[in-house]
């Protein structure tokens, strides 16, 4: 069979590939919004009737320091062409899902041809399936804005077939300035939807000093792209381990609101890389989910016991490596381990993160599999017989994960079954516990919402305040229809009275009800009256963050008591000084409260940042209808 007509059958398989991928995930485009979804996606209003809006929404996202702009495009997109509802946002990442599998075969395909590797076409095809389906994926893929993440891979696994490409230029003799200029133009992209996409560059790098291995025509080394790969890579290692040195006590110092330290989530990560090793090769998907935060922190070495193993194991490893780096095709398995490790580097190392999500693995499980495949080319190089079964073992493998993924998609497709996974799978979940007590209010059974709320306030492993318990209680009895003990309301914020309340999720999701009446029973009034006795008060020595004090102005401001709504307003605006948003709210309750002279200071200051370019466009129009009264 000639060339084209084998790469015409792989592109024929390929294609077959991507369609049974998108039967698997199709079903789970019915699932619900989890967790940041409110904060990143839903709060994304009407475009179509104010498209002159997208913009403050594609610069105004705080997910990360750079505000992941290209991810945010992709949401107004959406807003703005489609129709908006939750269930395309999971169609688009079911799509994008599948685009990225292609490019991974594209990618798999053009090393292993690299390599001479015989059926390197299935191989490619092999590989990239079983990436595609790993059911690790799903909480990925379904979790809309893990979109973030998706994104960022597929310009990061595009600048990686762009350095292919101009890799193969090079090494025939022609240096391509518009491959390099596109490639620079990926790894902005892929940064700017996610910030932990700078990790495709040591990725690029180790690309071609462990795969290309800077060879050049006839075999000989391109010195200079040697001098600079190896002198960009020992400079990154070396910037790096001096800033963490340098800076390890500010590190640590950035831990104080988490449950465990700079030292005990590096022994606990770990651990957790294995995990995800396991995850990928040989699934548990009965432990799979969005919730892991009952992950058990490693104290010590010994505590628990498996710690010194995964240390051990991954020192094992590393040893490996190095010895690794004096053969050719040690070199190659190298690349695989080396772009898994990278890859976590950021978001699995120095950084005060949550522990475990499943999703940090999409881009770094992809040497995983690229391991498996310098397997597969060396045991066929050294046996060529076994290439035909080989390659019929990898298929069935990517069934059988296409299978488990199938069982999670339907599981995903359905909120209160998911609900029903999560705690079975994380009893001892904080985050499970809490949503079963809301799905019980839901169905009218008060006492077990309760149980269960009391559950997830003994699992909180971050010590959840016992005010934050008792309003996610008023909230419970609120969806149940249940009346409330004024004694309920009473006790609020008498524990832990320097600071009460830590969870702004769980005051706004309160204050969200009351705004919409949405408890007719219960007394709005009497709840805002004790809010303001612990905060308002002049001996009241309690505190909160600003985002609930903005919480409980908006409460005010729909119980229409300004002098109220104007002094959370000012307690925002001590800890958030020249908040446009807190500004525009001081505006409107220093007029309703007839402050005139205030009133107008605050506009002066808002028409001040207007005409330096602070005010977003919505920002604006609000303002403006206060310049025409």
């Amino acid at each position: 069979m000639s060339d084209s007509l084998r790469n015409l059958a792989a592109l024929a398989l390929g294609a077959l590939v991507l369609l049974v991928s998108a039967w698997v995930y199709w079903p789970g485009q019915t699932g619900p919004a989890l967790l940041d979804d409110a904060s990143s996606i839903l709060v994304i209003g009407d475009l179509k009737s104010q498209p002159e809006l997208a913009w403050d929404y594609i610069k105004g996202d705080n997910s990360g320091p750079l505000g992941r702009p290209v991810s945010m495009a992709s949401f107004v997109l959406e807003k703005l062409l489609l129709d908006g509802s939750l269930a395309t946002s999971k169609r688009v990442n079911i799509l994008l899902h599948l685009f990225n599998g292609a490019l991974v075969i594209w990618l798999f395909w053009l090393l292993f041809r690299y390599l001479g590797t015989p059926g390197y076409r299935v191989l490619a095809l092999a590989l990239g399936a079983a990436w595609l389906l790993s059911p690790l994926y799903v909480s990925t893929v379904l979790y809309v804005v893990q979109r973030m993440a998706m994104l960022s891979t597929t310009f990061m696994l595009g600048s990686c077939i762009c350095y292919v490409y101009w890799r193969e230029r090079l090494r025939a003799g022609s240096f391509s300035v518009a491959l390099l200029g596109l490639l620079a133009v990926l790894v902005l992209l892929a940064v700017f939807a996610k910030e932990n996409a700078v990790v495709v560059i040591p990725v690029l790098l180790l690309l071609e000093a462990l795969w290309f291995q800077f060879a050049g025509e006839n075999g000989q080394p391109i010195r200079w792209l040697q001098r600079t790969t190896l002198g960009l890579i020992a400079t990154g290692g070396i910037a790096v381990l001096v800033f963490i040195v340098a800076d390890y006590d500010g590190l640590a110092a950035a831990f104080q609101r988490r449950y465990f330290t700079l030292d005990e989530r590096l022994l606990t990560q770990s651990r957790i890389l294995w995990d995800y090793v396991g995850q990928l090769f040989s699934p548990e998907v009965l432990r799979m989910g969005l919730y892991h935060d009952d992950v058990v922190v490693s104290t010590s070495l010994d505590a628990p016991p498996t710690t010194r193993l995964a240390v051990m194991a991954w020192l094992g490893v590393l040893a490996l490596l190095v010895a690794a780096m004096f053969w050719q095709w040690g070199r190659y398995l190298a690349l695989g381990v080396a772009w898994f490790l990278v890859g976590h580097s950021i978001e699995s190392t120095v950084l005060p993160l949550e522990l475990y999500f499943e999703h940090r693995s999409y881009f770094p499980a992809i040497g995983l599999f690229l391991l498996v495949g310098v397997v597969f080319a060396a045991l066929v190089r050294q046996w060529p017989q076994v290439k035909a079964p080989l390659l019929v073992y990898l298929a069935c493998y990517a069934l059988w994960l296409a299978s488990l993924t199938g069982s999670q998609v339907q599981i995903w497709s359905s909120h209160p079954l998911l609900i029903l996974n999560n705690l079975n799978a994380h009893p001892n979940s904080y985050r499970a516990n809490a949503d079963m007590a809301v799905q019980m209010a839901n169905l009218g059974q008060f006492e077990a919402a309760q149980d269960y709320s009391a559950r997830a306030f003994a699992l909180s492993v971050a010590g959840e305040r016992s005010g934050d318990h008792d309003i996610r209680d008023l909230a419970l009895a609120c969806i149940a229809k249940q009346p409330v003990e004024p004694e309920q309301i009473r006790r609020l914020g008498v524990e832990n009275p320097a600071r009460p309340f830590g969870s702004v999720v769980t005051l706004q999701t309160m204050v969200k009800m009351l705004q919409d009446n949405a408890c007719p029973e219960f007394d709005r009034v009497g709840f805002a009256d004790r809010m303001a006795e612990i905060f308002l008060a002049d001996d009241s020595p309690a505190t909160a963050s600003a985002n609930i004090y903005i919480g409980l102005a908006l409460l005010e401001n729909a119980l229409e008591r300004w002098q109220y709504a104007d002094a959370y307003i000012d307690l925002f605006l001590e800890q958030s000084p020249g908040n446009a948003q807190g500004l525009l709210m001081k505006l409107h309750f220093t007029r309703a409260l007839g402050k005139v002279a205030q009133a107008d200071e605050v506009m002066a200051t808002l028409q001040a940042m207007q005409a330096r370019g602070q005010l977003t466009v919505g920002e604006q129009q609000t303002l403006s209808l206060y310049l025409e009264k």
